[in-house]
């Protein structure tokens, strides 16, 4: 069998048969289809081909072809649905990698009269992260409070946000700065934060409760 990635020459057989001196033989092992990716959010249009699955025994027998698992014929039903005939598989709508990062499909291929003539095949689809998503602080207020005349470099307090975007890319990573301080004075610039922590600390002497 052949998994067809839509890129020229990369053609995977995992379900291939190898010919020797005694003839046809099958390979010890199924080969792996290598993770298929979609980017989240594409515009189409849809459905999307993302791979064809194709069976060497088909040039012999007629081959029906499915797709079982989360996302085919499990909740959410259909996200990825199988031409039986061509083994083609398409992405039917927009992913979104918030909602779901990832799924785990088997690809079948069965006889006219429902006979199993090759063993399922995993596939893994992995929604690739786009930057659609702000990061939140986790509270809307953020209360600290300091000791007047505290020493530069005295701990004030700590904001968290978070992002929900992949964490592991730089869509996901958290920055920290100030934009703004009320009062002005004595110093514009009276704290400083950790960009990639969110500890706030004083970074100015002079401050007075007064």
């Amino acid at each position: 069998m052949t998994a067809d990635l839509q890129e020229p020459g990369n053609v995977l057989l995992p379900w291939r048969h190898h010919q020797n001196s005694y003839g046809l033989r099958r390979q010890k092992r199924d080969w792996v289809i290598p993770p298929i990716n979609v980017p989240e959010n594409s515009r189409g249009p849809f459905p999307q081909q993302l791979v064809r699955i194709r069976s060497d025994k088909d040039s012999e027998i007629h081959i029906r072809y499915s797709i079982t698992g989360v996302g085919a014929d499990q909740p959410p039903m259909e996200v990825f649905n199988i031409d039986p005939v061509s083994g083609r598989m398409y992405v039917t709508r927009p992913m979104d990698r918030e909602e779901r990062a990832s799924y785990h499909l088997r690809a079948h291929a069965v006889d006219m009269n429902g006979n199993k003539v090759e063993n399922p095949i995993d596939l893994y689809i992995y929604v690739i992260d786009m930057n659609d998503n702000r990061p939140e602080f986790i509270n809307q207020v953020y209360n600290g409070s300091v000791d007047e005349g505290s020493k530069p470099g005295t701990y004030v307090m700590t904001v968290t946000a978070n992002d929900a975007d992949d964490g592991t890319t730089a869509n996901g990573m958290v920055r920290y700065r100030i934009v703004t301080q009320t009062p002005q004075s004595p110093s514009q610039n009276m704290f400083t934060i950790n960009s990639e922590t969110g500890d706030i600390v004083t970074v100015a002497a002079g401050l007075d409760r007064e």
